[in-house]
């Protein structure tokens, strides 16, 4: 019994030591902000994570909401969805891990960039800012993360002043960025040149007005399909978050027209008011216009009978989004008018997924039911059938509707809400691989128990 008691004794005694000491765990003293920008053209969203605790989604040219965590040493995170081997399902898959040792008062940006199965990380480190009541200034940084374009002179000028040698924010090359300078508030210029030298402008950007007390980070992406030109720049609010983008000033907006109502009359298109000259000229059912370029602010959109200006079909204004393209589908909706169905196209290919919009412009008085299956599927009801809808009751003048699909070779199938009986189209072979685009258009025919699938090529 003795030896028990003194056992007890000793192990009170270690455990009062113990308590006796400081803990060892570090603690914080502040705090720091951090957040992540995806740089990969053809990238899905990435998951940026503190640890195993998500903090965001990180799309392209896109920055993670600003987030502050104490000054204490962390694994960052980078997670994405990458399509499995043929026949097996996608995946998540952590593939980037980066150890910080975050420091209070500091302001850190992790670029994603590389390929996206295996990005590479790299951090950008600054200051956080205390702005004074009466400061005039705001606080700028250029990031360079366009990986087609080589090593640049950044200026960020009063639109009067041309850039010249001296006067550049920096010089950087790829993944590089020029740290914090400040600046009065106003309304500033981005141009850059080739390293040394300033008379040949590669890109200058729209004019852009920027506000006192804001830290902004502006980087350079390169373009994709949805933009203008090669190259794309945002400016990012690194304490409220929020982003902007600026537009190449050298390129216009663009407008798509699709003439989709079988019962309007072939057209005439003027973007001006009072009528002049129209821009296309005998726009007939199931006629597409390229992507015509138009300037910015509200266009003056009018359709009249081919050849007879004073008869007008659709007179309308339509505000054109500075560095965007749009959709326009003249379409006989459901209650019988022919009017404009607007469009945003997404046509950014991923390359973990195939991108498909669908939009169902065929006036038979009913909604349709779009089945998208394995080639050689049946969806005939007897015996009863087992495939299932991708889309359920699509009226018709719906926007157009963008899903991800999958690769592989599927069959299309168009019917009437819950009928299979008698399919309006199909089989319609749909043949297609990872980063795919494909538009897809329902048409109206002189049958009316048939619609035409239509595949549109995406610019």
């Amino acid at each position: 019994m003795k030896r028990y008691l003194l056992l007890a004794v000793c192990l009170a005694a270690v455990s009062l030591v113990a308590c006796g000491k400081e803990s060892t765990l570090p603690e914080a003293t502040g705090k720091a902000s951090v957040r992540a920008i995806n740089t990969i053209p053809t990238s899905p969203p990435f998951s940026f994570l503190i640890e195993e605790r998500v903090i965001d989604e990180v799309g392209y040219k896109t920055a993670s909401a600003p987030a502050r965590y104490d000054d204490l040493e962390y694994v960052f995170n980078f997670d994405v969805v990458l399509p499995g081997a043929p026949g097996e399902d996608s995946f998540v898959d952590r593939v980037a891990s980066q150890a910080l040792d975050v420091q209070a008062d500091k302001d850190y940006t992790f670029i994603i960039s590389g390929a996206t199965a295996a990005p590479m990380i790299t951090i950008w480190e600054g200051d956080e800012r205390a702005w004074g009541e009466s400061e005039t200034a705001f606080e700028l940084r250029f990031g360079h993360t366009a990986a087609s374009l080589g090593e640049v002179d950044a200026y960020f000028l009063d639109p009067a002043i041309p850039p010249a040698q001296g006067s550049e924010l920096g010089t950087v090359a790829f993944g590089e960025f020029v740290p914090a300078t400040d600046l009065e508030a106003g309304t500033y210029v981005l141009t850059l040149t080739p390293a040394g030298d300033d008379t040949t402008i590669l890109f200058q950007f729209d004019p852009v007005e920027l506000v006192a007390q804001t830290q902004i980070l502006i980087s350079v992406f390169d373009g994709d399909a949805n933009d203008l030109s090669p190259l794309a720049a945002r400016a990012f609010n690194l304490t409220g978050g929020g982003a902007g983008a600026l537009v190449d000033a050298s390129a216009q907006p663009t407008i798509r027209l699709y003439h989709a109502s079988m019962d309007f009359d072939t057209a005439d298109i003027y973007f001006d008011d009072p009528l002049t000259t129209p821009a296309i000229e005998d726009h007939a059912f199931r006629d597409i216009s390229g992507d015509l370029e138009v300037p910015a602010g509200t266009l003056p959109l009018t359709y009249t009978t081919a050849d007879n200006m004073g008869s007008i079909l659709i007179d309308t204004d339509r505000p054109i989004l500075a560095g965007t393209h749009s959709h326009y589908y003249v379409v006989e909706n459901s209650a019988g008018n022919d009017v404009l169905v607007d469009h945003f196209p997404d046509r950014r290919s991923v390359e973990t997924l195939v991108k498909v919009s669908f939009i169902n412009t065929a006036a038979i008085g009913e909604p349709v039911d779009i089945y998208t299956v394995p080639s050689g599927t049946s969806i005939d009801p007897d015996p009863p059938a087992v495939a299932v809808p991708l889309l359920v009751g699509v009226p018709v003048g719906l926007d157009p509707i963008d899903l991800s699909l999958v690769p592989g070779n599927f069959d299309i199938w168009v019917t009437r809400l819950g009928d299979t009986a008698e399919p309006l189209a199909g089989p319609v072979p749909l043949d297609v691989a990872l980063g795919d685009v494909v538009e897809v258009i329902i048409y109206e025919t002189a049958d009316p128990n048939a619609v035409d699938v239509v595949f549109v090529p995406v610019p």
